[in-house]
């Protein structure tokens, strides 16, 4: 019978090298003897899988496996940064210092290691090279690191974000050889990317090994890399070869994915089966002795609550902050200044579907930076979203994103910052749906001094002004030849097409008349925000909606109607709507670091 599961706790592992971010599912009853060690593949797909490997997680644990997730160094909420020296060989000592830690916290059991992508080859690196690793899922891991990175700089030669119109240039602020990867936002540096070229699993000293299994998965028909059973083989491992399911749908937009179950129930009996082989726990102090010499050498891993960081020369700290609401947990991450602290609070609200580290982890760098001016700061996961409460398959309809619950969550993480003794001087920030969040936050809570709103679609939610949106949408779309040459090829199906704007059409025509409306409604909010002083940021990249209609509305026009509202217009014509190209980032680092800096002279005593 299946067992319940605890709650999962967030905490960070120590071993010999940099700390990492874990969140730990451990069954309510007697737990198995397979503990598992779930790896995450890189940048743009560690982001959409991420709130799929948690459910995975979950099953994991209610089948009674305790089952960890972990952040890579320099990825996700762990230390670090992309661009630091080393990765391959910390990423790799992550995995066994996991793997360490979870054999020796479950009282010796054996552990197995799930890796996808990026987290396959350095777990299965890590198994190879002597971590207490005696079970392997790899799924879509290549043999070679080169072959990754071919996928990856396909990947981002096709980005539309690259895309310009004739005469348009986008502003490069870096070299175009100097080895740097950027694929969907998500930047591997030059050295790593060094590092992954010259990776071949078939490579690695295999004599302090300890894998006894492997389930190779492919990727929905595609077949499993030719190169990686040999390599296991070789080091004595016994090979199983499959196909996997579900991987597209697991990586698309975080909103659109979906559980790839299949697979889930391929893993879960492929380890049963080893219930019944079980040849004993493997002893966590003889395992990983002889780890590949350029490896730091193994020491016993500890958990903390908490990790110090350094950031632009001051000290900080962050650790996770559990929210309890009326619809259950919310979830995130505090950056606190170990110095002076100013008398202003940050919280960034989510981008949409996307986790708390934001679009292209840009909130986890903003959090770090504030904390480290000495501003404390929440980066929060509402309901449904990373690892908060919530059920996130509501998220595939756009309407879900505003439901005043979320304006209220919003508020809630304002409360309880407050009641642990923070200043209650507050900054909102967020991106899309987040922007939304952050403006009517600030109306309806006094507390927050300033907002930052960057690409928003709407500021003011209506169902009516959505369903216009939606119908105008259909329409330019069915006057695009693409469009009909996948009519053509079967490709779409017109008959659904045309019954989803026959609803759509009914609907606005029901509505209220006149684009008044919605303008008034944020010519309001711009009023109140004016009125009380609260300082405001809006920003858009590229053809946003709501810079279109605001513009065709004329409200741009009268910016100066506002003076506490600053309007930025940055990037090119090309879709960036979650900030992509590294230029753009950079821009609105600045933009936002500038934003903070003008709320802080305005402190009293400033």
């Amino acid at each position: 019978m299946m067992s319940t599961t605890q709650t999962p706790r967030a905490l960070y592992l120590q071993g010999p090298g940099a700390p990492i971010f874990a969140v730990l599912h451990r069954p309510a009853g007697q737990p198995r003897q397979t503990s598992v060690l779930l790896c995450p593949p890189f940048g743009w797909e560690d982001m959409c899988s991420y709130r799929i490997r948690r459910e995975w997680a979950e099953h994991l644990a209610g089948a009674g496996h305790t089952t960890l997730r972990i952040d890579l160094p320099g990825s996700g909420d762990s230390p670090g940064s992309p661009r630091d020296l080393g990765q391959l060989d910390a990423w790799t000592q992550a995995a066994d210092t996991a793997a360490r830690w979870l054999a020796r916290a479950e009282s010796g059991t054996r552990v197995a290691a799930i890796g996808i992508g990026l987290g396959g080859l350095v777990s299965c690196r890590a198994a190879l090279s002597g971590a207490p690793i005696e079970e392997l899922v790899l799924w879509s891991v290549p043999s070679r690191g080169r072959a990754l990175l071919r996928e990856l700089r396909t990947f981002s030669a096709f980005e539309v974000a690259n895309v310009l119109e004739a005469g348009e240039s986008a502003p490069s602020v870096e070299p175009a050889d100097d080895g740097t990867i950027v694929t969907n936002g998500y930047l591997l540096g030059a050295e790593t990317a060094v590092e992954l070229e010259r990776l071949d699993l078939g490579a690695v000293d295999t004599s302090a090994a300890t894998t006894r299994r492997a389930l190779l998965l492919g990727r929905d028909g595609l077949k499993v890399d030719k190169g990686l059973p040999g390599a296991l083989e070789r080091a004595g491992v016994e090979v199983t070869v499959a196909d996997g399911p579900g991987y597209g749908a697991m990586m698309v937009e975080p909103q659109d994915a979906r559980a790839p179950t299949a697979v889930f129930a391929l893993v879960s009996s492929w380890l049963e089966q080893a219930q019944a082989q079980s040849q004993g726990p493997i002893a966590p102090s003889s395992a990983g002795a002889h780890l590949a010499a350029d490896l730091a050498p193994a020491q016993e891993p500890c958990e903390r609550d908490e990790v110090l960081l350094e950031c632009s020369g001051a000290r900080l700290r962050e650790r996770p902050l559990v929210i309890d609401g009326p619809g259950g947990r919310l979830f995130g991450v505090l950056s606190e200044p170990l110095g002076d602290r100013r008398e202003l609070t940050a919280v960034l609200l989510n981008a949409g579907p996307q986790r708390r580290i934001g679009p292209n982890r840009m909130w986890v760098e903003i959090a770090r930076r504030w904390a480290a001016s000495g501003v404390p700061t929440l980066r929060l996961d509402a309901a449904g979203i990373g690892d908060a409460d919530g059920d996130a398959t509501v998220l595939g309809q756009v309407t879900a994103f505003y439901r005043p619950v979320y304006v209220e969550q919003a508020r809630l993480a304002l409360e309880t910052l407050a009641e642990r003794g923070l200043p209650q001087r507050f900054v909102l920030l967020g991106l899309c749906s987040g922007a939304y969040w952050a403006a009517q936050a600030a109306v309806a809570d006094r507390r927050v001094a300033a907002v930052i709103m960057l690409n928003p679609r709407t500021l003011v939610f209506d169902e009516w002004r959505h369903t216009l949106r939606r119908a105008r949408r259909l329409r330019g779309r069915m006057l695009l030849p693409s469009t009909w040459r996948k009519v053509l090829t079967g490709e779409i199906k017109l008959a659904k097409h045309l019954e989803t704007g026959r609803t759509l059409v009914g609907r606005s025509s029901s509505g209220p008349r006149g684009a008044q409306t919605g303008q008034q409604a944020i010519e309001d909010l711009f009023d109140t925000l004016r009125d009380r002083d609260q300082r405001a940021l809006l920003m858009f990249t590229g053809k946003e909606v709501l810079r279109r209609e605001l513009s065709r509305n004329g409200v741009l026009d009268r910016i100066d109607r506002w003076p506490n509202l600053e309007l930025a217009l940055l990037g090119t014509s090309a879709d960036t709507h979650t900030l992509t190209p590294i230029w753009l980032q950079r821009q609105v680092h600045g933009l936002v670091d500038e934003a903070l800096d003008g709320e802080l002279k305005r402190l009293p005593g400033a």
